[in-house]
């Protein structure tokens, strides 16, 4: 069975979650940085052949409507669909930060290195979401 990937993308750093291979448990892969050579990065750091579909975390207001960064995240998924040719899926991640954070504290780890881990967690809480719905 081929894996699924999240993503939690940000405009400086990108995190990365991927599935073990019978689809029950997400796993933290890495954190990329983001900008201009966003898509290669995330290219280098996935087996794409093992992958079948790609999560990504639209960013909805409280209220459910599109802000500016969701327009963002929707324009990425497109480019990362094109350049992949693996099919992307856009879920609401509106908690999945604050759910990293509060995991994060948890740890004892200062604050700098909250900050290097939070997208690859906020990833992994979206992908392992989205798996528990499916079983």
């Amino acid at each position: 069975m081929r894996r699924i990937a999240a993503i939690d993308y940000g405009l400086k750093r990108i995190g990365i979650a991927l599935s073990d291979p019978t689809r029950k448990i997400a796993l933290p892969l890495t954190t990329v940085e983001g900008g201009k050579k966003a898509i290669q990065n995330i290219a280098k750091a996935l087996p794409l052949k093992d992958v079948e579909l790609i999560l990504i975390g639209l960013p909805l207001l409280m209220s459910g409507q599109k802000g500016e960064m969701a327009g963002k995240v929707e324009e990425f998924a497109r480019l990362l669909e094109d350049a992949l040719h693996i099919p992307i899926l856009l879920c609401d991640e509106r908690l999945s930060s604050k759910g990293a954070e509060s995991s994060l504290k948890e740890l004892s780890l200062n604050r700098k290195q909250r900050t290097e881990k939070l997208d690859m967690v906020a990833a992994t809480l979206l992908l392992q979401s989205y798996l528990d719905q499916k079983t």
